[in-house]
């Protein structure tokens, strides 16, 4: 197990020096063909559309998230609420989150993947535009998933 973890810290250390660009590439990037859906966080705490700011922040606290997405009835993306734009949004502004609504300071021109994308296309995408989380979206722009800075780490490591 602890040469399955070395190798695993080897490819992912090796893979973030060559996206870097630096003159370290590495040779095996069977690795990074993998499929997002095989490594994507499912089962996701959401917020639906028309909810307040307040039940957000609450459903933030209960289930330790710092991020949620905002989804329709039907699951459909709508955008991406986090909790720098609740700090930078309503509490820098003073606003009142018992009245203001989550579509009010959601990001929603989102960068979205698909689960058929490969782990190699997020990771360009997240260090191009400087992201920590791409949510997983069907063809129908319903979300299955989201991916993290954090599980991309895990993937390094704990991926078979």
């Amino acid at each position: 197990m602890a040469r399955e973890t070395l190798i695993g810290r080897s490819r992912f250390l090796s893979t973030f020096r060559y996206l870097k660009g630096s003159r370290i590439i590495m040779k095996d990037l069977d690795s990074l063909k993998v499929r997002v859906s095989r490594i994507m966080t499912r089962n996701l705490i959401t917020v639906a559309v028309g909810s307040t700011v307040d039940e957000a922040v609450k459903k933030m606290i209960e289930y330790d998230v710092e991020c949620l997405p905002v989804v329709d009835s039907k699951g459909v993306l709508r955008g991406l609420l986090t909790f720098r734009d609740i700090i930078t949004k309503v509490v820098y502004s003073q606003a009142d989150v018992r009245k203001l609504k989550v579509e009010g300071i959601m990001a929603k021109d989102l960068v979205t993947c698909k689960p058929s994308d490969t782990v190699l296309d997020v990771v360009k995408t997240m260090k191009n535009k400087h992201l920590r989380r791409i949510p997983v979206v069907n063809s129908k722009n319903k979300l299955v998933g989201l991916i993290t800075d954090f599980d991309l780490a895990l993937f390094g490591w704990e991926f078979k």
